[in-house]
């Protein structure tokens, strides 16, 4: 053989094991935490990856809450209102990281810990750090006794102050500004850098400023208009707010998955529900109108929002650590958390002899639907019977189920979602800290549910995590505003009265006709589940 043919043999053996160990590498690596809450706050569910659907190089995500304030960037009225800054304004909590625990694995000691709020993952991928969102960014439930307090993280619970649209709506406006410049982009960048005294090599730079920051603006654009029109602020048929707690679960879905794409024109938002306790749930029927009853399949298509049509990106072993973790995820206890100032001299946590009556009124009242046992429990309770909106029952249609049912990798298949007409009976575990209540989150505590429906509540606050001790919910009273409407100055304002969007509190009457003093008992009973 000619020198010249070796040559070029070995050329191509060189090219075509370089591409051989892209290809073994084109996952790339996120960090891995050994502990599981760790992992379920800040571990990857494959949304990190450039090939998903919006990935977001890590250090230019770092620098957007340092040029453009959520307040101002986002168009009005869409944006936060509750006076914080950068990611917190979203209900986004970011932790003290002094836990050894909660530090990826082989972590150098004295090597910059990427610090970012739970629900946030990171991926390197051919050198260059992504982030992405992971399952704990909706379902990090908070929780304060007091507006001096801290807030208490409550993983797997329901989010009720975390505003997934805004946040969206926060990355489309900032990276789509007219100041999203490399000339004022990097130089936040390098702070961002000096800040977890990092570093960023010359070839990474040039792909930031030449590259990504010239293009990203175009594929946003683009983005925002053809998948997320349902709330693009520029598209009058938008659909309305969705408020802090609450996502319009199918309109991605019906653009990404249904050929030909469908529109989303019906108002069904719903609440997070909380993820605990999933053992206890097996055989139920999912989601709040129990269209499938496979907690893989549940898992999967949730984290498909985030993955969209690249499904083999989802990272299925690393969403299997998560479905294994919740499945035996306690929910947390009232008498746990209840503040010790609270508690009379004397006295307990819960009332004993006053829970003791309210069991045996559950029992006769309300345990056919929602206790372990009962004969109509993890089954779909007909709307006709229930009362409630079904605004969310009519927002997922045959062709979605039936798109939805062709997916799958050599990993996952989802083949049982089918269109119902009801919602779910579900076990109340947990009870007292999953408000606001019913699917659309429309009554703000649990005592306002045991009410008629005339008697709830018609319009409140929505986003507070001050807890409500007495009446099982979050403080949401509104206030007078300049005319002496009820308004919410710094939060959601949620008016029940708009029936047409989704969010009427009408429905779900079962114990409304009892005194009030079996109410309180019957609450004092819900706080011990």
């Amino acid at each position: 053989m000619s020198k010249k043919r070796l040559l070029w043999l070995v050329l191509i053996v060189l090219v075509v094991a370089s591409l051989w160990q892209a290809w073994r590498h084109r996952f790339g690596a996120p960090e891995d935490f050994a502990h599981m809450e760790a992992q379920f706050k800040y571990g990857s569910i494959g949304a990190d990856h450039p090939l998903a659907q919006a990935p977001i190089p890590y250090w230019l995500w770092k620098a957007l809450p340092e040029l453009f304030d959520p307040a101002t960037v986002i168009p009005s009225p869409h944006g936060p209102k509750n006076g914080l800054k950068g990611l917190d304004a979203f209900g986004l909590v970011t932790e003290q990281r002094t836990d050894a625990r909660d530090l990826p694995d082989g972590h150098a000691a004295g090597s910059p810990v990427f610090e970012r709020p739970i629900g946030f993952s990171k991926r390197r991928v051919f050198g260059m750090d992504f982030v992405g969102m992971n399952c704990a960014f909706c379902h990090q439930g908070t929780l304060r006794a007091s507006a001096a307090d801290k807030p208490q993280v409550i993983l797997g619970g329901v989010g009720q102050s975390v505003d997934i649209e805004q946040y969206f709506l926060f990355l489309f406006s900032a990276l789509t500004h007219p100041d999203f410049t490399a000339d004022k982009v990097m130089p936040a960048v390098e702070r961002a850098l000096a800040r977890q005294k990092a570093e960023l090599g010359w070839f990474q730079r040039l792909l930031y400023r030449y590259l990504i920051i010239p293009i990203v603006p175009t594929y946003l654009a683009s983005m925002e208009r053809g998948k997320f029109d349902f709330i693009y602020p520029n598209n009058p048929s938008r659909l309305p707010d969705f408020g802090p707690g609450r996502v319009d679960t199918w309109g991605l879905y019906k653009r990404v998955f249904v050929h030909p794409p469908q529109d989303d024109q019906i108002s069904g938002s719903v609440d997070f529900p909380p993820l605990w306790n999933q053992k206890a749930r097996e055989g139920f029927r999912m989601h709040w109108d129990g269209n499938t009853d496979v907690l893989v399949e549940r898992n999967v298509i949730s984290a498909l929002s985030l993955i969209g049509s690249r499904i083999e990106y989802l990272d299925f072993a690393r969403l299997t650590r998560v479905t294994d973790w919740i499945i035996g995820l306690l929910p947390p206890r009232y008498e746990d958390h209840l503040p010790a100032s609270l508690i009379r001299p004397g006295q307990q946590a819960i009332d004993g002899p006053l829970a003791k009556r309210g069991e045996a009124l559950f029992s006769d009242h309300c345990a056919r639907c929602h206790a372990a046992g009962g004969d109509r429990i993890g089954r779909v309770e007909p709307i006709a019977g229930l009362g409630t909106s079904a605004r969310r029952i009519e927002e997922f249609t045959p062709e979605l189920a039936a798109s939805l049912n062709t997916l799958g990798t050599s990993q996952w298949q989802l083949r049982h979602f089918r269109v119902q007409n009801g919602y779910v009976n579900t076990l109340l575990d947990g009870v007292w800290l999953k408000a606001p209540y019913l699917h659309n989150g429309s009554v703000p505590t649990l005592r306002d549910l045991l009410n008629e429906p005339a008697r709830r509540p018609k319009q409140f606050c929505r986003g507070s995590d001050l807890y409500d001790w007495k009446n099982l919910g979050w403080l949401s009273a509104t206030v007078p505003d300049a005319q002496g409407k009820p308004s919410c100055p710094t939060s959601f304002f949620y008016d029940t009265t708009v029936s047409h969007q989704g969010k009427s509190n009408a429905g779900h009457g079962y114990g409304t006709w009892l005194p009030d003093a079996d109410k309180d008992a019957l609450v004092e009973f819900m706080k011990t589940l």
